[in-house]
């Protein structure tokens, strides 16, 4: 292809993807959404304006790999290793039974035994990139739906290495099972061992004699990073996918990670739309109407056997109904991976193509569908939430059981809610109090962990998880509860550092003497100087926390007047 092509192509991608996307979120629809029916209108199978999708394929698999990197640097390691119980468990129990079901439904419809394993493996997963997409696009990461969905989907990548063992074995009947898939966790282990050790060794010093260059050298290194590390994993049988985020996962640690963020959060927003619209360029309209009954009813069967198993194994591991079915319609759908696995096995002529064109346009649907699917989620855990009276603490307890080092915050007035916004910001692991049930159900209504009870009561502490948590913020409207739930916490929970805000300096001093760690005023900046303290006790250093700080100062001052300078003045 000429220059000139590939400049016309970039013309067009642009230009529709421009109007497009932006008609879609003037309809208030997920911009994912607008990316696949661009990409459908101008891709080969309809429109025909680009012929050629193999380079923009290529750039648009690393949209995926910066989305993990960038999650990665959200998640610090001691925020990831709460996962584990769902990463390794219910992760675990939904590939295995969600393939297992599918094979045995796919081989009763006479599919060989080899080639029905490999629809069930293709089916089984879900979309990484979507799904993380629209968790990010919402700050649902910091929601106990959002968490278990992202620890399915980790799994799920983890998955795909033993799923292309099976494949290779497969198509070799005298290769020896265990040998192949003992060689391939052995190869596996130890990139995931150097990939660690490289951070630890190498990465922070690396960071700190670039950092004294030029921005460009600065970008150009947090860029080499991602694409060295995605591509060993690569080398070694993992997903690039996986590669990235173990980057991200080790950068989280450093002291540079901010900025890492922001110079590839240009590039992944990019190559992540170009992923989405390569999606909908494989979509052929006139396959979907020749075949539209083959395709619905394995759209169907795939949506409803995925939804069953899904939603039953979050129950079975005590998720509430609400979460349970927010995860439920997220990972219902199909994924990326159904392409990765189904090629080879076309290519190997295990599946006919006719089969796996059928099965590419089921998962390319069900993935548009995705942000749909997740829109009537939520709407129906909003209501489910209010039918079972959701927002009592009492039935709480399943939603933080797996929390670990996070923060409580009494009081969902502004400054409460401000804190939960720096938190949820930085995806750092929060649950909120109030006895104002107005305020609980307006933070529910956002989707936000708030819940209704006594502030001064320990025992509605401790089933905020007060015993695990690390830090306390107190924001109450009347400065004599404020005392009490000081005193309080201090008394019966010495290992948390609490941090107060109070409207009252007579106060001040019984405050100090309870063990607040921080008494201050109620304006704008003091209470910023809070979330600094809050910051601190998770576990964020200095530096790291005035760049947090000054980037949410920017952020908040160019929120709308009723954000900003009025709102200050108001009680909380």
């Amino acid at each position: 292809m000429g220059h000139e092509a590939y400049i016309a192509n970039v013309i067009i991608i642009l230009v529709s993807a421009v109007f497009v996307v932006s008609l879609f979120r003037a309809l208030n629809v997920s911009a994912v959404v607008g990316y696949l029916i661009a990409g459908l209108l101008i891709g080969p199978q309809s429109l025909g304006f680009i012929t050629d999708t193999e380079t923009i394929e290529l750039l648009g698999e690393f949209g995926v790999v910066f989305l993990l990197f960038t999650i990665g640097l959200k998640m610090p390691m001691r925020r990831f290793q709460v996962l584990r119980r769902y990463v390794f468990g219910l992760g675990l129990m939904q590939v295995f039974v969600t393939i297992s079901v599918i094979s045995v439904i796919a081989y009763s419809f006479n599919f060989a035994p080899a080639s029905a394993v490999l629809v069930g493996s293709a089916l089984a997963l879900s979309s990484t990139a979507v799904g993380l997409q629209l968790l990010s696009e919402h700050g649902d990461l910091t929601q106990k739906y959002g968490r278990v969905s992202f620890a399915v989907l980790l799994f799920q990548d983890l998955a795909v290495v033993v799923l292309l063992v099976l494949l290779t074995t497969i198509s070799t009947p005298d290769q020896d099972l265990v040998e192949a898939l003992s060689a391939a966790g052995l190869k596996a282990a130890v990139v995931l061992i150097l990939i660690v050790l490289f951070g630890q060794l190498i990465l922070r010093p690396l960071f700190r004699i670039v950092a004294s260059q030029k921005a460009e050298i600065f970008m150009a290194v947090s860029i080499l990073i991602v694409l060295v590390t995605s591509l060993a994993t690569d080398a070694a049988g993992l997903s690039k996918e996986l590669g990235a985020f173990l980057a991200g996962l080790l950068l989280s640690e450093t002291e540079y990670r901010h900025q890492v963020e922001a110079d590839i959060q240009p590039f992944y927003g990019l190559l992540l739309g170009l992923f989405f619209m390569t999606v909908g360029m494989n979509i052929d309209v006139r396959i979907i109407v020749d075949k539209a009954t083959e395709i619905a009813s394995l759209l169907g069967a795939m949506l409803l056997v995925k939804a069953l198993i899904i939603f039953g194994l979050c129950k079975a591991f005590k998720i509430a109904t609400a979460s349970a079915l927010r995860t439920t319609f997220l990972l219902a759908a199909g994924g990326e991976f159904a392409f990765v696995v189904l090629g080879p096995a076309v290519d190997q002529k295990l599946v006919l193509p006719e089969t796996a064109q059928v099965i590419y346009l089921s998962v390319a649907i069900s993935m548009a569908l995705t942000p749909f699917l997740n829109s009537f989620g939520k709407w129906l855990s909003e209501r489910l939430d209010l039918k079972e009276s959701d927002t009592k603490l009492a039935s709480s307890q399943d939603e933080i059981d797996d929390l670990r080092n996070h923060v409580i915050v009494a009081g969902f007035g502004r400054i409460g809610k401000m804190i939960c916004r720096l938190l949820a910001d930085r995806m750092i692991p929060f649950v909120a109090i109030d006895n104002n049930m107005n305020r609980v159900l307006e933070g529910r209504a956002r989707g936000l962990p708030v819940y209704y009870g006594d502030a001064t009561r320990d025992v509605v502490w401790r089933s905020l998880g007060a015993e695990k948590a690390s830090s306390a913020v107190i924001s109450l409207e009347v400065p004599k509860i404020t005392l009490r739930a000081s005193l309080m916490v201090r008394r019966k929970f010495p290992n948390i550092n609490v941090s107060v805000r109070i409207n009252d300096d007579a106060y001040e001093a019984k405050l100090t003497q309870a063990g607040a760690s921080v008494v201050k005023p109620e304006n704008f900046e003091p209470s910023l100087q809070l979330a600094s303290s809050v910051l601190k006790d998770v576990g964020t250093n200095e530096a790291e926390v005035s760049q947090i700080i000054d980037a949410f100062r920017r952020s908040y001052t160019g929120q709308t007047v009723t954000e900003t300078a009025e709102d200050i003045q108001k009680p909380a």
